[in-house]
């Protein structure tokens, strides 16, 4: 349990520092999220290459982009209708979202800068390459693989948590939109993870979520 709470104290810290109003909108902001990550992928490769797992779990397959796509539009799909739930526009709810974009920056900045969409894109391979390729199968030789996953999903949702106080408005109060969204979207990811034993269906999935959630539909360069 112990490596697994290590990865969650870090990804907090990063989360909890890169979150912070005062590097709202700059590249200190991508800096401060995406340097852990490169560490702690970095370390997850190599987990995966001792173990002897890597190119099983890596090794494309056929379907893998149909499933990959398949499940980000179904993150997608119940984002935008949870959004319109919570967070309607017009009510101080509404504030959470703004500054949840207002963190990230410009849209057309992200949508028009190749250097941007990579990091974004490289953030979210992290993402996967740690969370469901080092700490789900570390949870797994913990607790099983019946509980194994849920485990793995709950960390990745604690590690988030951070972001409820950092992203808080001064009129919505504390902001628990990245906790909802890491949550249900760590859960499908997770789920698809443990039932495939491969990682390239959530990382399409986890790139095609990202990247459309931060340019709201919109293709690069356009």
């Amino acid at each position: 349990m112990r490596p697994i709470a290590l990865v969650v104290s870090i990804v907090a810290a990063a989360n909890a520092l890169a979150f912070r109003l005062d590097f709202a909108g700059t590249w200190k902001f991508w800096v401060l999220l995406g340097a852990p990550y490169a560490v702690l992928a970095g370390f997850a490769l190599w987990f995966l290459w001792d173990s002897g797992t890597l190119l099983d779990v890596m090794k494309p397959r056929w379907g893998d982009f149909s499933l990959g796509f398949l499940t980000a539009a179904v993150l997608l799909g119940a984002t935008w209708t949870a959004r319109s739930l919570i967070v309607p526009a017009g009510s101080e709810r509404h504030l959470w979202f703004l500054r949840l974009y207002a963190q990230v920056g410009d849209a057309d900045t992200v949508q028009r800068s190749l250097l941007l969409t990579t990091v974004l894109l490289g953030i979210a391979l992290s993402e996967e390459l740690i969370w469901r390729g080092y700490v789900l199968p570390t949870a797994e030789s913990r607790f099983g693989t019946r509980s194994g996953w849920v485990v793995a999903a709950l960390a990745y949702t604690a590690a988030h948590l951070p972001s409820v106080a950092a992203l808080a408005d001064p009129i919505a109060g504390p902001n628990p939109l990245l906790v909802m969204a890491a949550l249900g979207a760590g859960l499908v990811w997770t789920f698809t993870a443990k039932m495939t034993r491969r990682l390239p269906p959530v990382i399409v999935s986890h790139l095609a979520f990202s990247y459309f959630s931060v340019v709201q539909f919109r293709w690069p360069g356009m």
